[in-house]
């Protein structure tokens, strides 16, 4: 699948890696102030290196002077001697900070570099990425930051949840894909997800850090206190999942993210840089953008779900799932049949549920908290909207923009991360619906 995330901080220990590169340099000079800076933390040491290059070249060529903001790339690269590597003798391999600048070179990565780092820092570590996001409103400063957050992706599950997710790549031999990014990474067996495959990851792989990945609720700790980001946006697969969003809220304004699988051509920058710098916050443009961008395509290329959370009524939203839970399940029990975002063939399947359809299927259509849950769901999911089929192979018959996880006895690890580490299991009563 396309991608995952991490962040946070450790000062000591990282002083010396982060200054080493700079030794010889004069004093770093914050560039004048503007409305709004977009951080986009690339963790690219994996497999969707090649994707990362072509999403930069993107925002080069998409990139006006007439933005009132400045676009600011965190980019974590392969080692030059990784199999992931690319463009030869003038392959940079260091981990830096790019100021994103007009370019119309498809082939080169021409912005310029406000900072390296050294490539013992592992970008799953939320110390490194919350240095990063610090080094980047420091540098770049805004009225307001927003952050995109680009990787792998595997939504709330913990460390050790054991399933494998794979990228979400074309079949090698499929003429609709001749010509996009993708079909470069399409496995010489003709599957339709990638040969290789990895432990899930939270957020975020890291490859020279033995696949490290960063946990939800460490990304959440990661983030500067006090900063409320006007958007976050997860240009990874699975991050628009209820626990999440609730992890995040009191960071953004609004979480954009989708709750299956991304591709890994990822999100149209060229086509959302005008809603990302809006002077006013535009987080459903930005996500009408995604959505339509894919749905114009057809067969397995047109795949797409997103959601738009509004954060403030997030606390709304949790109150009417608790009261519902609190009121008890009906004699038939928790609904396992609903709508789900994780395909068989990558093995997530009973992983991500919709969560509206969770609810309905489970209480019914009558139930008068129902009626008062679906309300304050259409107050904190602002936008919504799934292509009819995921890769040829997952009817999205319903979907309200946001996954869940339903607990179950018979994921004792899932379940017992689920209720010690995630906010939203106390909050909405969910982790009491099971023994």
């Amino acid at each position: 699948m396309k991608k995952r995330i991490a962040i946070f901080f450790s000062l000591a220990a990282l002083a010396a890696a982060f200054t080493a590169c700079e030794k010889k340099k004069g004093p770093e000079v914050p560039l004048p102030g503007k409305n709004r800076t977009v951080i986009e933390y690339m963790v690219a040491d994996n497999n969707l290196y090649s994707y990362a290059e072509g999403d930069i070249n993107e925002m080069e060529a998409a990139w006006s002077e007439g933005y009132d903001g400045r676009l600011v790339v965190f980019l974590y690269p392969p080692a030059a001697a990784s199999g992931y590597a690319s463009g030869g003798t003038d392959y940079d391999e260091r981990p830096r900070l790019l100021l994103i600048s007009r370019d119309d070179d498809q082939t080169t990565i021409s912005s310029r570099v406000l900072k390296t780092y050294d490539r013992e820092s592992d970008p799953t570590d939320p110390a490194v990425m919350g240095r990063v996001v610090e080094d980047a409103m420091k540098l770049a400063p805004a009225e307001s930051y927003a952050l995109v957050f680009w990787s792998h992706g595997s939504g709330w599950l913990p460390k050790g949840a054991g399933q494998p997710l794979k990228s979400a790549l074309p079949p090698a031999d499929d003429p609709l894909w001749a010509g996009s990014k993708l079909a470069g990474m399409a496995s010489s067996g003709g599957a339709a997800v990638s040969d290789e495959g990895t432990t899930a990851y939270s957020f975020g792989q890291s490859g020279s850090h033995g696949n490290n990945e960063m946990e939800i609720d460490e990304l959440a700790r990661a983030l500067p206190a006090g900063t409320v980001f006007d958007f976050i946006l997860f240009d990874a697969c699975h991050m628009a999942s209820i626990e999440l969003a609730w992890e995040l809220k009191d960071h953004t304004d609004y979480l954009i993210a989708s709750a299956a699988e991304t591709l890994a051509d990822g999100f149209p920058y060229a086509r959302m840089m005008e809603a990302m710098f809006a002077p006013r916050t535009d987080a459903e443009a930005i996500g009408r953008e995604f959505y339509e961008y894919y749905d114009a395509r057809s067969g397995a290329y047109r795949s797409a779900t997103v959601g738009v959370v509004r954060s403030d009524k997030l606390p709304s939203l949790a109150g009417a799932v608790k009261a519902l839970c609190d009121a008890g399940l009906p004699a038939a029990g928790i609904s396992y049949a609903g709508q789900q975002y994780g395909r068989r063939s990558v093995k997530f399947h009973d992983t991500f549920y919709d969560l509206e359809d969770f609810v309905v299927r489970t209480w019914g259509e009558d139930d008068p908290l129902v009626a008062s849950f679906r309300a304050a769901l259409a107050g904190a999911v602002v936008y919504a909207a799934a292509t009819p089929v995921l890769f040829n192979e997952l009817r999205v018959n319903t979907h309200c923009g946001v996954s869940c996880y339903l607990p179950r006895n018979s994921t004792p690890v899932s379940l017992e991360a689920y209720r010690s580490r995630f906010g939203w299991s106390a909050a909405s009563g969910m982790g009491t619906l099971v023994p």
